[in-house]
């Protein structure tokens, strides 16, 4: 008996050690940041989808923060951004913050798009928008761009301007000659060519160019504000290492491949 009570000391010491390291508090550990959910009008399998998922996935990587996408129709999109449903938006223009005061813009445009004139006839040409109407030409616009509205809607009357719904309405229309110009946005037309119902498609140029061309930011919601910088800093980078454009051309061979 006498043996055994130094080893049941030893083991209620042990015991007692044990709970008393139980009770301190572990060492601080790296909070793992929240899944950010971007959201988009354009499907995972459109090439634009398939370039802006890459660019995004790779800007994230480096930050160490996991992501998400979501898809919405682009005013339900809006709504959605705007109530906090979602952390944040591909693109929009620079001015689109104005009218959304609960986001913050990613102050490094991931691209540029240009609006322009399109034509499929190669005897068409144009100088200058002022010379428009003295032409016998008809042409269309997309419905909701808010450029070609804008620009052309004063210019002509509606008999000799018609509207379509999608980018590839106006390209038919050009293709056929129903049309002589189609008013769209450079990227759209860039989409729609990639697609294997337009393969091997040309002729298609540009007109006129209406202005300059048009950056486009990324876009957050405030509550996640603290991200605008750093991700600001990784799109810099990453197109400095030529990344942007040499996801375009993946996602172009990538999507003609399907």
């Amino acid at each position: 008996m006498t043996s055994l009570a130094p080893r049941s000391r030893r083991l209620a010491l042990s015991a007692w050690l044990v709970a008393l390291l139980l009770m301190l508090p572990e060492p601080a550990r790296a909070a793992s940041p929240d899944t950010v959910v971007l959201g988009s009008d354009q499907e995972a399998v459109s090439v634009t989808g398939i370039w802006m998922r890459r660019i995004y996935a790779e800007a994230f990587r480096r930050l160490g923060i996991p992501i998400e996408f979501a898809v919405y129709p682009t005013k339900r999109l809006s709504t959605t951004l705007d109530e906090g449903g979602i952390d944040g938006e591909f693109v929009r223009v620079h001015a689109y913050a104005a009218a959304h005061p609960n986001l913050v813009r990613v102050e490094e445009p991931v691209f540029s798009v240009r609006f322009a004139l399109f034509t499929a006839n190669p005897a068409l040409r144009l100088d200058r928008l002022s010379d428009l109407p003295a032409t016998p030409w008809v042409g269309a616009l997309r419905r909701g761009v808010g450029v070609c509205e804008n620009t052309l809607k004063p210019l002509l009357p509606s008999e000799r301007l018609s509207e379509v719904t999608t980018p590839e309405q106006g390209l038919n229309l050009l293709l056929v000659q129903r049309i002589a110009f189609l008013c769209e946005i450079d990227l759209a037309m860039w989409a729609v060519q990639q697609s294997a119902e337009y393969k091997g498609v040309t002729g298609i140029r540009v007109l006129l160019p209406l202005g300059e061309p048009v950056p486009l930011y990324p876009y957050l919601h405030r509550k996640r504000a603290e991200l605008a910088t750093p991700l600001a800093a990784t799109l810099k980078q990453m197109k400095a290492e030529g990344l942007i454009e040499r996801y375009r051309r993946e996602a172009a061979k990538e999507f003609s491949a399907k």
